[in-house]
């Protein structure tokens, strides 16, 4: 693998796989193949952890598997592989997912004033805001307006970089 240290793939293998996958992906990517007993072996990892991790990573579509029976014990082995054109085919689905969630958002940021407590420790629409008389619902504080346009220009920015990385 080329970049297994881009702050991106880190963040996908992190979120779709949990942190110690991207010592695994990084095993099989210098491996044709590789069991989860020497998974665990070579990073000092307990077999069920390397397993549940594999398993995440495969409901990812990162990793494959071939099952073959060893003969001595007529068990059956795993030999994973890692599918690296499905790691990219899966950052660009999720940085689309991140658009479209962005979007929303953003949409409803701009759709809307926000009124916060003076303790930080409620932020509503107006609609909601005038409902509860203006008076925080968790300690009673008094709602005022919050201008949300910085929020806004930063949205609009993440937006556009990931709109950028995709070519949208």
């Amino acid at each position: 693998m080329e970049d297994i240290n881009n702050p991106e793939i880190v963040n996908v293998l992190a979120e779709v796989a949990g942190a110690n996958s991207l010592d695994i992906v990084e095993e099989l990517s210098e491996e044709n193949e590789m069991d989860e007993f020497s998974l665990a072996e070579r990073l000092g990892m307990d077999v069920k952890t390397v397993r549940k991790i594999l398993y995440r990573l495969y409901d990812s579509r990162l990793v494959n598997f071939r099952r073959i029976k060893d003969d001595e014990t007529g068990w059956y082995i795993y030999l994973w592989k890692f599918d690296e054109p499905k790691l990219n085919i899966l950052i660009h689905r999720m940085r689309k997912t991140k658009i479209t969630t962005i979007r929303e958002r953003l949409d409803y940021e701009k759709k809307h004033q926000f009124f916060m407590c003076e303790n930080g420790c409620s932020r509503m629409p107006f609609s909601d805001a005038m409902e509860a008389s203006f008076k925080c619902t968790h300690c009673g504080s008094r709602l005022d307006f919050r201008d949300n346009s910085h929020l806004v220009t930063q949205m609009e920015k993440q937006l556009k970089a990931i709109e950028i990385s995709i070519g949208s």
